[in-house]
């Protein structure tokens, strides 16, 4: 399709195409890892003297299949300059900057605890010049794939320039226009987290409640209530219902001061017991969960999911239609 002329309007397909591939690789490398965890479970399945438990197959490899098909997906989308993955990777892409912000700040600030943790458990001292490296790896690793990754997608994808060359090369309303783009990313991140909520009910059914760990059927019910009731609110946020957003509200207050209550007084012996975890890795996850420093970061971020519900309020009990643009409209300028 030919680019109607406009000294405001720089064509961004080259750009679209690389970042397309970036996503397609993202997509293989989820395909790789689960390869290779599984290969590892079946190595260790042979070993005498191994742990016994409910082992994580289900979780990881749908939590790495669902991650390797939406990559692809959206990478061949972005590739043939479609407005749906332009929105969702946007949407996607600030979600994942945010909170993988906040995740590198957690461990930058937990490394040198958790490092503690791994040195008390080895057999043998570990060696400064290791951990360091370790540690380096690390960092090097979260803010490459939680921070410059996502980062940089959200920058080329919010440009007027990339909005307006996905609208010039498919210039047909697509269901994500219907939905300002905070708001779809509140959407979609409730989406998955009902979509992973199965995943992990497949696996095991503890629910933590105001300090207590309730498991068995009742565990159950409550966590596919819960399953039911991010996917209700990501139906309800894409439809703008001002209903959807009261619930989210409610709901979130409430998990807040039930997490809040169990993170400070409940303790985890008890949710390791009923999920039947290997006592040694129980004890090692215990020594960092109840580092206070841990419960405070864990307390405070919830605030940016708080802010985010609030600073969307605006556009919900109001319809949203949003013009759609013409091949021959006129380019925004920069």
């Amino acid at each position: 399709m030919e680019i109607p002329a406009d000294p405001t309007y720089c064509d961004r397909r080259g750009g679209l195409i690389f970042f397309g591939v970036v996503e397609i690789l993202i997509g293989l490398l989820c395909l790789v890892m689960i390869m290779i965890f599984l290969l590892g479970q079946l190595m260790a399945s042979g070993r005498p003297n191994m742990p016994h438990g409910q082992h994580p197959v289900i979780t990881v490899v749908s939590l790495y299949g669902f991650l390797a098909i939406t990559s692809i997906w959206l990478g061949a989308g972005s590739i043939e300059a479609r407005r749906w993955a332009r929105a969702i990777i946007l949407s996607l892409s600030s979600v994942l900057l945010v909170f993988g912000t906040v995740a590198c700040l957690f461990i930058a600030f937990l490394l040198p605890h958790l490092m503690d943790i791994v040195s008390q458990q080895a057999r043998a001292p570990l060696q400064p010049a290791p951990l360091l490296f370790a540690k380096i790896c690390i960092v090097a690793t979260m803010v490459f794939f939680s921070i410059i990754i996502p980062g940089s997608m959200f920058l080329f994808y919010r440009s007027p320039h990339v909005k307006r060359t996905c609208e010039v090369r498919d210039p047909v309303e697509r269901w994500t226009d219907r939905c300002p783009v905070p708001v779809l990313a509140l959407s979609l991140t409730m989406a998955i987290g009902g979509i992973m909520f199965l995943t992990a009910i497949a696996r095991v059914h503890v629910v933590a409640v105001f300090g207590s760990y309730v498991g068995g059927s009742v565990g159950l019910a409550i966590s596919l209530a819960m399953c039911g009731l991010y996917l209700y609110l990501a139906f309800g946020f894409y439809h703008l219902e001002i209903r959807a957003w009261w619930i989210a509200l409610c709901a979130k207050l409430i998990y807040m001061a039930s997490s809040a209550i169990t993170f400070w007084h409940g303790g985890f012996s008890g949710i390791y017991s009923k999920m039947n975890v290997d006592p040694r890795a129980a004890a090692m996850a215990s020594k960092l969960l109840d580092f206070p420093a841990f419960k405070w970061m864990v307390t405070l971020s919830f605030i940016p999911w708080l802010v985010w519900l609030l600073c969307v309020r605006r556009y919900f009990g109001t319809p949203y239609l949003p013009p759609v643009l013409r091949a021959d409209a006129p380019a925004p300028t920069a």
